[in-house]
């Protein structure tokens, strides 16, 4: 199960892609962001005054870009931007898009460092505590993370955050609690997430896992077989119902949930792998060997795949 969290936080739902924007405000709507999202913030109309008019080009090409998706060419439009004018006062902006970059590219500690200062400077500027927090759950600095939701979510009277925002930030905060072994308290927080949206397939993921970490392994497999019902191709659940039978000793069930992922996700070396670990438990050697033989081809190292090579010979 070691392995478990690790691919639940690769399907986390993260900070909104870097070409939306959500409105934090009644009614707010997620949409393409434009520079005129951030005129006023970013105090474009003086800047344009002052005839710092390539900065305003770099910023709005910029924004361009990330509604294109084109990553590399807003960082760059971006990082002029900052180059020219390094103190505009509404640079927090940019640097937040550019952490929201980092972010798309699994550049986890870069992002944080890159929000950080946004954090200390603009306290109030809710969505970079909450990328924050997410780029820590995701770089593995649960408790950092815990701390940022946790500032969210107790903020004092109406905090402007739209009810969905503050889901995922609950969200985050259960994962990075159950990344701690703090079982109690993430149950009781994935529970407030469900009440809100009961489909979650990474929610219900997590509370079947905390079942099973509780001393609970029969209710854990009957909420993970829920789940595949409602979600027979997710691969997300197939891996984690088939590590779960394959810890409690069923290798014939787990293969079977195996031979799924395999015809999923025929290029993904890993359930080769853990189909060869299944089948070495069946004595089944020689298709173990096999499939160790083609998750070598798909690129596993041998250090991965030698233990399991010598329990086929």
């Amino acid at each position: 199960m070691k392995h478990l969290l690790l691919l639940l936080l690769a399907c986390l739902p993260l900070a909104l892609p870097a070409q939306t924007i959500v409105e934090l405000k009644p009614g707010g709507k997620v949409r393409n962001k434009t520079v005129e999202d951030y005129r006023d913030e970013l105090r474009l109309a003086e800047i344009e005054r002052q005839d710092s008019l390539l900065y305003v080009d770099h910023l709005r090409r910029g924004f361009n870009a990330l509604a294109t998706d084109s990553l590399a060419q807003a960082e760059e439009r971006f990082l002029a931007a900052l180059k020219l004018r390094p103190s505009a006062p509404g640079n927090y902006i940019v640097h937040y898009n550019l952490a929201l970059i980092d972010m798309a590219r699994g550049r986890w500690t870069a992002a944080i460092e890159r929000l950080t200062p946004v954090v200390q400077t603009h306290p109030s500027y809710h969505a970079a505590r909450m990328a924050r927090a997410e780029a820590e759950l995701q770089g593995g600095r649960l408790r950092e993370a815990i701390d940022d939701a946790s500032t969210l979510l107790d903020l004092p009277g109406p905090s402007g955050i739209e009810a969905d925002v503050l889901r995922r930030v609950r969200f985050v905060r259960g994962a990075a609690r159950f990344g701690l072994h703090l079982y109690a308290e993430a149950r009781t927080d994935l529970t407030a997430f469900l009440q809100e949206e009961p489909d979650n397939e990474n929610a219900r993921l997590l509370q079947a896992l905390i079942l099973e970490k509780t001393g609970q392994p029969k209710e854990a497999l009957n909420q993970l077989n829920l789940i595949v019902a409602a979600h027979p191709e997710s691969i997300d659940a197939l891996q984690t119902r088939a590590a779960l039978l394959l810890e409690q000793g069923q290798p014939a069930l787990a293969r079977a949930d195996y031979d799924r992922l395999v015809a999923l996700a025929p290029e993904e070396a890993a359930f080769y792998i853990e189909r060869a670990r299944c089948l070495v438990q069946l004595d089944e050697l020689r298709a173990a060997r096999r499939d160790l033989d083609k998750a070598v081809s798909l690129g596993a190292s041998q250090g991965e795949v030698q233990a399991l090579y010598r329990l086929t010979r």
